[in-house]
C-alpha cells in the first residue's frame, strides 16, 4: 500500500525489503513502503524479524533466529505524465 502519495518529485524514499522462508520451504520477497522517513521503514524490518522468530517447540521461547529477514533501500520520486491506453 503506497504512502505520503503527495511527494514531491524529488524526494528521498525508503522502503523495506523483507526476505521470508514460508512454512512449506518457499522463499519470498516482499516490498512494503514507500516511507518518507527511514525509521518507518526499519521498524517494518524489525517487525516481520518478530513476527517470524523461531521458537522452542516445548518452551515457546525465542532461539535467536528468524524465518525473516530484510534491508532498507532508498529510492528517489520520478513523477510523469500517465497517457491514455499506457498500461505500464
Amino acid at each position: 500500500m503506497a504512502r505520503s502519495i503527495g511527494m514531491a518529485k524529488g524526494t528521498t524514499v525508503y522502503r523495506a525489503v523483507i526476505t521470508k522462508q514460508l512454512r512449506d520451504g518457499k522463499t519470498v520477497t516482499e516490498y512494503e513502503g514507500p516511507y518518507g522517513g527511514i525509521g518507518a521503514a526499519r521498524a517494518r524490518v524489525s517487525f516481520w524479524t518478530n513476527y517470524m522468530a523461531d521458537r522452542d517447540e516445548e518452551t515457546g521461547e525465542r532461539t535467536g533466529t528468524s524465518r525473516a529477514s530484510g534491508h532498507v533501500e532508498r529510492g528517489t520520486v520520478s513523477w510523469g505524465r500517465v497517457e491514455d491506453g499506457d498500461a505500464r
